[in-house]
């Protein structure tokens, strides 16, 4: 939030600055909980039947600290809107447990009714994890690299996943009908021109 600009927006006679020195006071003396962000950040996103959850990470460093942060989205209209974050005090990938603990908190403060499909990058395909969204019959698109090894129960063999679409032209799009197992776990998948994507 940038305090100069919202300090411009107070209906009252005051000067800026001093509104800009309220909203500090405020900001440095009030305890305001996760859950109260993300509803007010729930109820200001355009009513729909179900929404498409975005999961990502961030890691950067500030000095010498590492900043990492799991986050869940709400994706509309081509954006998307932070609903839920986790600071993980490590460098580098999250974990099954943090990522469930994300999705289980939307889950309990908004409901599983909601969730139309989970979008999400090539970091979020461990079998634990793939296998509680399977459990959950929670929809998802993960991405996967062109070179993960899928598993074709139907023809008992395993080959990478460039394998299923290499018959494809630039441009061309394709879902692979038949079941696949990845990391153990039953999925099928489909390939776009900048990604594949796996799915429930």
């Amino acid at each position: 939030m940038n305090f100069s600009k919202a300090s411009t927006g107070f209906d009252n006679c005051a000067e800026t600055s001093s509104n800009y020195r309220r909203i500090q006071r405020f900001i440095s003396s009030v305890n305001l909980q996760i859950q109260w962000i993300s509803r007010l950040t729930f109820a200001l996103i355009p009513a729909q039947k179900s929404y498409v959850l975005v999961m990502d990470r961030t890691n950067w460093k500030f000095g010498k600290q590492d900043i990492n942060i799991l986050m869940l989205g709400i994706s509309y209209k081509n954006m998307c809107f932070p609903i839920l974050f986790k600071m993980l005090d490590k460098r580098g990938n999250s974990n099954t447990k943090e990522t469930k603990e994300l999705i289980n908190t939307f889950i309990d403060w908004f409901g599983k009714d909601c969730i139309d499909c989970l979008l999400a990058d090539r970091e979020f395909v461990g079998e634990d994890w793939i296998g509680y969204l399977n459990d959950n019959r929670i929809e998802y698109y993960v991405r996967i690299r062109n070179n993960f090894k899928v598993h074709l129960p139907g023809k008992q063999k395993e080959i990478t996943a460039s394998h299923l679409f290499n018959n494809l032209k630039p441009g061309q799009t394709r879902q692979y009908h038949k079941i696949v197992s990845i990391h153990n776990q039953l999925c099928y998948s489909s390939f776009a021109p900048i990604y594949f994507h796996v799915f429930d």
